[in-house]
């Protein structure tokens, strides 16, 4: 299983990495509004449908999602992964009260259709191979489980993740960390292939909260989609990576 993002080792997303998306975060929460909704909307259509069960955050990097869920469904019953042991190790000092987990070799097989949910928030652009990640990531659901995946919708190629590519090449990394700038029809193709169904989708836009259309000034796409096997039901939410690895 190849992890996040297998062009680059770990060191990509050292705690300096991960302060410049926690800034990018907190100006999309507390001044443009627009990441706000976006995790509003994930926190809201997790509380309508899941009735029970546990809530994972994949790639939860800063643990800014992973908390907000975990004050909306309660202690003990939201936790958090990533492949940076950095941040899980800051995130464990500072959400004393989450579970957070270093995703290594045996991550996948040991959390086997443990999760009610499982969110997928600004990753999937880090990886090189999206689809087996994906159909990975669905085992770990349980019968009936709901995947919540979101991805930048960039007008080019790494446009939200502009300071922290120019961090990476002050480094000496000079690739891009968006490995791709992802439209409606491309993430719907990778998920028919990871073996999900897009069933609907709306446009959450960067000035306003009810705009539905396609456009410059989208920051998210949000897709929901069912697991073709009838293994569960997938939210697929697009966006302009503000709470992104980049």
């Amino acid at each position: 299983m190849k992890e996040f993002n297998n062009h680059a080792d770990n060191s990509t997303y050292t705690l300096l990495y991960q302060r410049l998306v926690g800034a990018k975060v907190i100006f999309g929460r507390r001044f443009m509004r627009h990441k706000q909704w976006e995790m509003n909307h994930v926190a809201n259509y997790l509380l309508e449908n899941v009735d029970n069960g546990m809530i994972l955050d994949i790639g939860c990097s800063t643990g800014y999602l992973t908390d907000h869920l975990s004050k909306k469904f309660g202690p003990g019953l939201v936790a958090g992964a990533d492949i940076s042991l950095a941040s899980i190790q800051r995130n464990r000092s500072l959400y004393n009260k989450i579970d957070f987990y270093h995703i290594d070799k045996q991550f996948y097989q040991e959390h086997k259709s443990r999760y009610a949910a499982i969110t997928l928030m600004h990753v999937l652009e880090h990886i090189e191979e999206p689809v087996p990640f994906l159909q990975n990531i669905i085992k770990l659901l349980d019968k009936n489980g709901i995947l919540v995946v979101s991805v930048p919708q960039e007008r080019i190629r790494g446009d939200l993740a502009l300071f922290e590519n120019i961090y990476n090449l002050f480094r000496g990394k000079f690739r891009n960390v968006h490995l791709r700038n992802y439209t409606y029809k491309a993430l719907s193709e990778e998920l028919n292939k990871a073996g999900l169904n897009i069933h609907y989708h709306k446009y959450n836009n960067m000035l306003s909260q009810n705009s539905n259309k396609k456009r410059l000034t989208n920051h998210s796409l949000i897709v929901y989609t069912k697991a073709i096997t009838n293994q569960g039901t997938c939210l697929l939410y697009t966006s302009p990576s503000p709470r992104d690895r980049g």
